[in-house]
Protein backbone atom coordinates (compact mmCIF):
# COMPACT_ATOMS: atom_id res chain seq x y z
CA UNK A 1 0.00 0.00 0.00
CA UNK A 2 1.29 3.09 -1.16
CA UNK A 3 0.99 5.75 0.93
CA UNK A 4 0.27 9.26 -0.74
CA UNK A 5 3.20 11.84 -0.28
CA UNK A 6 2.75 15.07 0.81
CA UNK A 7 3.16 16.72 -2.60
CA UNK A 8 0.15 14.80 -3.86
CA UNK A 9 -2.24 16.71 -2.10
CA UNK A 10 -0.54 19.74 -1.03
CA UNK A 11 0.97 21.41 -4.35
CA UNK A 12 -2.85 20.60 -6.48
CA UNK A 13 -4.37 22.85 -3.78
CA UNK A 14 -1.98 25.81 -3.79
CA UNK A 15 -2.40 25.72 -7.55
CA UNK A 16 -6.08 25.27 -8.16
CA UNK A 17 -7.47 28.80 -8.16
CA UNK A 18 -7.08 31.84 -9.83
CA UNK A 19 -4.68 34.65 -8.53
CA UNK A 20 -7.24 35.88 -6.45
CA UNK A 21 -6.76 37.36 -3.07
CA UNK A 22 -9.82 35.93 -1.37
CA UNK A 23 -12.49 33.29 -2.14
CA UNK A 24 -16.16 33.34 -0.67
CA UNK A 25 -18.14 30.58 0.49
CA UNK A 26 -21.44 30.65 -0.27
CA UNK A 27 -24.11 28.55 2.15
CA UNK A 28 -27.27 28.16 0.00
CA UNK A 29 -30.78 27.63 1.88
CA UNK A 30 -30.79 24.23 0.30
CA UNK A 31 -27.53 23.24 2.29
CA UNK A 32 -25.33 23.65 -0.81
CA UNK A 33 -22.02 25.03 -0.50
CA UNK A 34 -19.93 26.67 -2.97
CA UNK A 35 -16.34 28.26 -2.98
CA UNK A 36 -15.69 30.47 -5.67
CA UNK A 37 -16.21 34.02 -5.95
CA UNK A 38 -18.23 37.05 -7.14
CA UNK A 39 -17.58 37.57 -11.00
CA UNK A 40 -19.10 39.99 -13.85
CA UNK A 41 -22.22 40.49 -15.14
CA UNK A 42 -23.16 41.92 -11.84
CA UNK A 43 -27.15 41.61 -11.13
CA UNK A 44 -29.21 43.28 -8.49
CA UNK A 45 -30.86 40.26 -7.24
CA UNK A 46 -28.35 37.62 -7.83
CA UNK A 47 -24.78 36.68 -8.08
CA UNK A 48 -22.65 35.07 -10.72
CA UNK A 49 -20.01 32.97 -8.66
CA UNK A 50 -17.41 31.29 -10.43
CA UNK A 51 -16.41 28.04 -8.62
CA UNK A 52 -13.93 25.26 -8.66
CA UNK A 53 -15.94 21.86 -10.13
CA UNK A 54 -12.46 19.83 -9.85
CA UNK A 55 -8.37 21.83 -9.22
CA UNK A 56 -8.86 22.27 -13.04
CA UNK A 57 -12.06 22.83 -14.09
CA UNK A 58 -13.61 25.62 -13.09
CA UNK A 59 -17.32 26.85 -13.63
CA UNK A 60 -19.80 29.58 -13.28
CA UNK A 61 -23.92 29.53 -11.49
CA UNK A 62 -25.85 32.26 -11.11
CA UNK A 63 -28.06 31.86 -7.43
CA UNK A 64 -30.41 34.45 -6.71
CA UNK A 65 -29.43 36.61 -3.57
CA UNK A 66 -32.62 35.25 -1.31
CA UNK A 67 -31.38 31.95 -1.76
CA UNK A 68 -27.93 32.70 0.03
CA UNK A 69 -27.75 32.41 3.60
CA UNK A 70 -24.23 32.93 4.30
CA UNK A 71 -21.70 34.35 2.73
CA UNK A 72 -17.72 33.72 4.50
CA UNK A 73 -14.81 35.97 2.81
CA UNK A 74 -11.49 33.87 3.31
CA UNK A 75 -8.03 35.11 2.22
CA UNK A 76 -6.67 32.18 0.35
CA UNK A 77 -3.30 32.67 0.98
CA UNK A 78 -4.22 32.38 4.78
CA UNK A 79 -6.35 28.85 4.06
CA UNK A 80 -3.20 27.44 2.01
CA UNK A 81 -0.83 28.91 4.36
CA UNK A 82 -2.77 26.25 7.39
CA UNK A 83 -1.32 23.41 4.95
CA UNK A 84 2.22 24.74 5.07
CA UNK A 85 2.19 25.32 8.90
CA UNK A 86 2.05 22.12 9.63
CA UNK A 87 4.86 20.86 8.11
CA UNK A 88 6.80 22.07 11.50
CA UNK A 89 7.79 21.23 13.30
CA UNK A 90 9.01 17.77 11.13
CA UNK A 91 8.99 14.41 12.60
CA UNK A 92 12.09 11.96 13.62
CA UNK A 93 13.42 9.72 10.54
CA UNK A 94 11.99 11.64 7.97
CA UNK A 95 14.20 10.69 4.62
CA UNK A 96 15.77 13.35 2.16
CA UNK A 97 13.08 12.11 -0.10
CA UNK A 98 9.84 13.19 2.59
CA UNK A 99 12.39 16.47 3.54
CA UNK A 100 11.66 17.54 -0.38
CA UNK A 101 8.66 16.91 -1.01
CA UNK A 102 7.99 19.33 2.34
CA UNK A 103 10.38 21.48 0.22
CA UNK A 104 8.71 21.67 -2.98
CA UNK A 105 4.54 22.37 -1.48
CA UNK A 106 6.61 25.64 0.56
CA UNK A 107 8.16 26.40 -2.47
CA UNK A 108 4.95 26.12 -4.47
CA UNK A 109 2.99 28.05 -2.09
CA UNK A 110 5.75 30.91 -2.24
CA UNK A 111 5.66 30.97 -5.83
CA UNK A 112 1.54 31.54 -5.72
CA UNK A 113 1.52 33.79 -3.03
CA UNK A 114 4.40 36.23 -3.40
CA UNK A 115 2.95 39.06 -1.40
CA UNK A 116 0.85 36.84 0.76
CA UNK A 117 0.90 38.10 4.40
CA UNK A 118 2.12 34.76 5.85
CA UNK A 119 5.25 35.24 3.38
CA UNK A 120 8.19 35.34 5.94
CA UNK A 121 6.65 32.52 8.26
CA UNK A 122 6.79 30.61 4.98
CA UNK A 123 10.54 31.72 4.48
CA UNK A 124 10.88 30.88 8.03
CA UNK A 125 9.29 27.05 7.46
CA UNK A 126 11.49 27.08 4.00
CA UNK A 127 15.01 27.29 6.18
CA UNK A 128 13.83 24.88 8.44
CA UNK A 129 13.57 22.58 6.31
CA UNK A 130 16.50 23.26 3.87
CA UNK A 131 19.08 23.46 7.12
CA UNK A 132 17.43 20.05 8.34
CA UNK A 133 17.61 18.59 5.21
CA UNK A 134 20.91 19.31 4.33
CA UNK A 135 21.50 17.61 7.50
CA UNK A 136 19.76 14.37 6.36
CA UNK A 137 21.71 14.51 3.44
CA UNK A 138 24.38 14.55 4.85
CA UNK A 139 24.18 11.95 6.92
CA UNK A 140 22.48 12.92 9.94
CA UNK A 141 19.19 11.92 11.15
CA UNK A 142 16.57 13.73 13.52
CA UNK A 143 15.64 11.53 16.67
CA UNK A 144 13.58 12.96 19.59
CA UNK A 145 13.51 16.37 17.89
CA UNK A 146 16.77 17.22 17.98
CA UNK A 147 18.97 16.55 14.44
CA UNK A 148 21.96 14.28 14.93
CA UNK A 149 25.02 15.17 13.24
CA UNK A 150 26.23 12.82 10.76
CA UNK A 151 29.23 11.42 12.83
CA UNK A 152 26.86 10.87 15.83
CA UNK A 153 24.70 8.83 13.95
CA UNK A 154 27.51 6.71 12.85
CA UNK A 155 28.58 6.09 15.91
CA UNK A 156 24.88 5.19 17.02
CA UNK A 157 23.66 3.99 13.82
CA UNK A 158 22.46 0.58 14.52
CA UNK A 159 20.05 1.79 17.35
CA UNK A 160 19.09 4.70 15.70
CA UNK A 161 18.41 2.89 12.12
CA UNK A 162 16.38 0.34 14.68
CA UNK A 163 14.29 3.09 16.24
CA UNK A 164 13.78 4.72 12.75
CA UNK A 165 11.56 2.05 12.24
CA UNK A 166 10.05 1.45 15.45
CA UNK A 167 8.49 5.35 14.77
CA UNK A 168 7.10 4.09 12.06
CA UNK A 169 5.91 1.12 13.51
CA UNK A 170 4.30 3.48 16.28
CA UNK A 171 2.78 5.83 13.55
CA UNK A 172 1.26 3.32 11.79
CA UNK A 173 -0.58 1.46 14.27
CA UNK A 174 -1.66 4.81 16.18
CA UNK A 175 -3.66 5.19 12.82
CA UNK A 176 -4.61 1.40 12.78
CA UNK A 177 -3.20 1.25 9.33
CA UNK A 178 -1.81 -2.41 10.61
CA UNK A 179 -0.28 -4.01 7.25
CA UNK A 180 2.24 -0.78 7.13
CA UNK A 181 2.85 -1.19 10.74
CA UNK A 182 3.43 -5.00 10.06
CA UNK A 183 5.37 -4.18 7.21
CA UNK A 184 7.92 -1.79 9.04
CA UNK A 185 8.20 -4.66 12.07
CA UNK A 186 9.27 -7.25 9.42
CA UNK A 187 12.11 -4.94 8.36
CA UNK A 188 12.74 -4.41 12.43
CA UNK A 189 12.28 -8.22 12.91
CA UNK A 190 15.02 -8.77 10.03
CA UNK A 191 17.96 -7.10 11.05
CA UNK A 192 16.87 -5.78 14.76
CA UNK A 193 15.50 -8.49 16.78
CA UNK A 194 18.89 -7.29 19.31
CA UNK A 195 17.81 -3.78 19.71
CA UNK A 196 16.33 -2.56 22.58
CA UNK A 197 13.30 -1.15 20.59
CA UNK A 198 12.34 -4.43 19.40
CA UNK A 199 11.34 -5.67 22.92
CA UNK A 200 9.56 -2.29 23.57
CA UNK A 201 7.77 -2.05 20.70
CA UNK A 202 6.40 -5.94 20.47
CA UNK A 203 3.11 -4.94 22.47
CA UNK A 204 2.34 -2.87 20.10
CA UNK A 205 3.10 -5.12 17.24
CA UNK A 206 1.17 -7.98 19.07
CA UNK A 207 -1.86 -5.77 19.94
CA UNK A 208 -1.90 -4.72 15.37
CA UNK A 209 -2.06 -8.54 14.89
CA UNK A 210 -5.15 -9.59 17.37
CA UNK A 211 -6.85 -6.45 15.75
CA UNK A 212 -6.14 -7.42 12.10
CA UNK A 213 -6.50 -11.42 12.80
CA UNK A 214 -10.43 -11.31 13.20
CA UNK A 215 -11.06 -9.35 10.60
CA UNK A 216 -8.85 -11.27 8.50
CA UNK A 217 -10.33 -14.66 9.69
CA UNK A 218 -14.05 -12.77 9.34
CA UNK A 219 -13.22 -12.19 5.23
CA UNK A 220 -12.00 -15.48 5.07
CA UNK A 221 -14.79 -17.29 6.28
CA UNK A 222 -17.42 -15.42 4.71
CA UNK A 223 -15.75 -15.10 1.21
CA UNK A 224 -17.46 -18.23 -0.87
CA UNK A 225 -20.61 -16.86 0.95
CA UNK A 226 -20.22 -13.36 -0.17
CA UNK A 227 -19.01 -14.01 -3.78
CA UNK A 228 -22.12 -16.47 -4.09
CA UNK A 229 -24.52 -13.64 -3.30
CA UNK A 230 -22.90 -10.72 -5.68
CA UNK A 231 -23.27 -13.72 -8.44
CA UNK A 232 -26.69 -14.35 -7.58
CA UNK A 233 -27.43 -10.55 -7.22
CA UNK A 234 -25.76 -9.94 -11.06
CA UNK A 235 -27.60 -12.65 -12.72
CA UNK A 236 -31.40 -10.71 -11.34
CA UNK A 237 -30.04 -7.89 -13.19
CA UNK A 238 -31.44 -6.28 -16.52
CA UNK A 239 -29.55 -8.26 -19.14
CA UNK A 240 -27.36 -4.87 -20.08
CA UNK A 241 -27.23 -3.91 -16.72
CA UNK A 242 -25.92 -7.01 -15.92
CA UNK A 243 -23.14 -7.30 -18.48
CA UNK A 244 -21.32 -4.36 -17.92
CA UNK A 245 -21.32 -5.12 -14.25
CA UNK A 246 -19.61 -8.94 -15.29
CA UNK A 247 -17.14 -6.65 -17.31
CA UNK A 248 -16.72 -4.29 -13.94
CA UNK A 249 -16.10 -7.49 -11.63
CA UNK A 250 -13.95 -8.58 -13.89
CA UNK A 251 -11.70 -5.97 -14.15
CA UNK A 252 -11.66 -5.45 -10.43
CA UNK A 253 -10.62 -9.13 -10.42
CA UNK A 254 -8.01 -8.74 -12.65
CA UNK A 255 -6.37 -5.45 -10.72
CA UNK A 256 -6.79 -6.67 -7.40
CA UNK A 257 -4.66 -10.20 -8.73
CA UNK A 258 -1.88 -7.70 -10.55
CA UNK A 259 -1.20 -6.08 -7.41
CA UNK A 260 -1.36 -9.69 -4.97
CA UNK A 261 1.65 -10.39 -8.00
CA UNK A 262 3.42 -7.89 -7.71
CA UNK A 263 3.59 -7.48 -4.24
CA UNK A 264 4.59 -11.07 -4.30
CA UNK A 265 7.30 -10.46 -7.09
CA UNK A 266 8.45 -7.60 -4.63
CA UNK A 267 8.93 -10.01 -1.02
CA UNK A 268 6.29 -7.78 0.50
CA UNK A 269 5.99 -9.52 3.74
CA UNK A 270 2.91 -9.07 3.92
CA UNK A 271 0.15 -8.88 1.00
CA UNK A 272 -2.81 -5.35 0.43
CA UNK A 273 -5.22 -7.85 2.35
CA UNK A 274 -8.63 -6.98 0.10
CA UNK A 275 -12.33 -8.83 1.31
CA UNK A 276 -12.73 -9.65 -2.40
CA UNK A 277 -9.42 -11.61 -3.23
CA UNK A 278 -8.85 -14.68 -1.18
CA UNK A 279 -5.31 -15.70 -1.89
CA UNK A 280 -4.31 -12.36 0.14
CA UNK A 281 -6.67 -12.67 2.89
CA UNK A 282 -5.65 -16.40 3.15
CA UNK A 283 -1.56 -15.59 3.03
CA UNK A 284 -1.99 -12.51 5.94
CA UNK A 285 -4.70 -15.13 7.84
CA UNK A 286 -1.76 -17.92 8.27
CA UNK A 287 0.93 -15.30 8.75
CA UNK A 288 -0.55 -13.60 11.46
CA UNK A 289 -1.59 -16.48 13.05
CA UNK A 290 2.38 -18.38 12.76
CA UNK A 291 3.41 -14.17 14.44
CA UNK A 292 0.97 -14.28 17.27
CA UNK A 293 2.40 -17.84 18.20
CA UNK A 294 5.99 -16.55 17.24
CA UNK A 295 5.92 -13.27 19.14
CA UNK A 296 4.18 -14.62 22.38
CA UNK A 297 6.60 -17.27 23.28
CA UNK A 298 10.08 -15.25 22.17
CA UNK A 299 12.56 -16.04 24.71
CA UNK A 300 14.48 -13.65 26.76
CA UNK A 301 17.07 -11.26 24.60
CA UNK A 302 20.51 -12.46 25.42
CA UNK A 303 22.56 -9.48 23.52
CA UNK A 304 21.82 -5.74 22.95
CA UNK A 305 23.22 -5.10 19.40
CA UNK A 306 23.28 -1.56 20.38
CA UNK A 307 25.56 -1.74 23.26
CA UNK A 308 27.93 -3.90 21.27
CA UNK A 309 27.97 -1.93 18.03
CA UNK A 310 28.11 1.29 20.37
CA UNK A 311 31.24 -0.15 22.58
CA UNK A 312 33.13 -1.12 19.30
CA UNK A 313 32.93 1.90 17.18
CA UNK A 314 34.09 3.90 20.83
CA UNK A 315 36.90 1.29 20.68
CA UNK A 316 38.00 2.14 17.19
CA UNK A 317 37.99 5.71 17.34
CA UNK A 318 39.95 5.39 20.92
CA UNK A 319 43.69 5.11 21.21
CA UNK A 320 43.26 1.00 21.39
CA UNK A 321 46.01 -0.73 19.51
CA UNK A 322 45.45 -3.47 16.69
CA UNK A 323 44.69 -6.64 19.35
CA UNK A 324 42.14 -4.84 20.91
CA UNK A 325 40.83 -3.81 18.33
CA UNK A 326 40.35 -6.72 16.60
CA UNK A 327 38.94 -7.91 19.62
CA UNK A 328 36.17 -5.78 19.37
CA UNK A 329 35.77 -6.26 16.01
CA UNK A 330 35.25 -9.73 16.54
CA UNK A 331 32.92 -9.34 19.44
CA UNK A 332 30.39 -7.40 16.82
CA UNK A 333 30.83 -10.45 14.39
CA UNK A 334 29.43 -12.61 17.34
CA UNK A 335 26.60 -10.71 18.28
CA UNK A 336 25.39 -11.32 14.67
CA UNK A 337 25.11 -7.72 13.51
CA UNK A 338 23.52 -6.98 10.18
CA UNK A 339 26.40 -7.12 7.31
CA UNK A 340 25.99 -3.27 6.53
CA UNK A 341 26.85 -2.28 10.39
CA UNK A 342 29.87 -4.99 10.28
CA UNK A 343 31.04 -3.13 7.37
CA UNK A 344 30.52 0.26 9.16
CA UNK A 345 32.76 -0.45 11.63
CA UNK A 346 35.09 -2.55 9.69
CA UNK A 347 35.76 0.78 7.33
CA UNK A 348 36.09 2.64 10.33
CA UNK A 349 39.07 0.57 11.85
CA UNK A 350 40.81 0.88 8.53
CA UNK A 351 40.14 4.41 8.30
CA UNK A 352 42.02 4.31 12.13
CA UNK A 353 45.50 3.32 10.42
CA UNK A 354 45.96 0.97 12.84
CA UNK A 355 47.06 -2.17 11.19
CA UNK A 356 45.73 -5.54 12.13
CA UNK A 357 47.82 -7.34 14.37
CA UNK A 358 48.25 -10.32 11.62
CA UNK A 359 50.14 -7.71 9.65
CA UNK A 360 52.33 -6.04 12.10
CA UNK A 361 55.19 -8.38 11.59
Amino acid sequence: MKVPSITSYLIPLLGCSSLVAVADTFTLKNGTVLEGKIVPPLQADAYVIEYQVTPRIKDKKTVPKADVVKIVTEKLDEKAFELIAKLVPTPDFLTIDEYKQRLAAVNAYIAKYPKSSKLKEANEILKTLSDESAEVEAGGRKYQGIMIKAAEYRANAFDLDARALETKIRAAAKNSQWILALRAFADLDKDFQTATCYREVLPVVVKALQTLRPQLKSSVETFDARMEKQTAEVEAMAPAVRDETKRAIEQEAKALERTYQQEKSAQLTWVTPNPKHKASLDDDLSLADSELQRLTTLPPATTDGGKVYRSTWKTIHSDADAEAMEKALAAAEAAALPERYLKMLQEAAKASGVKPASEEN
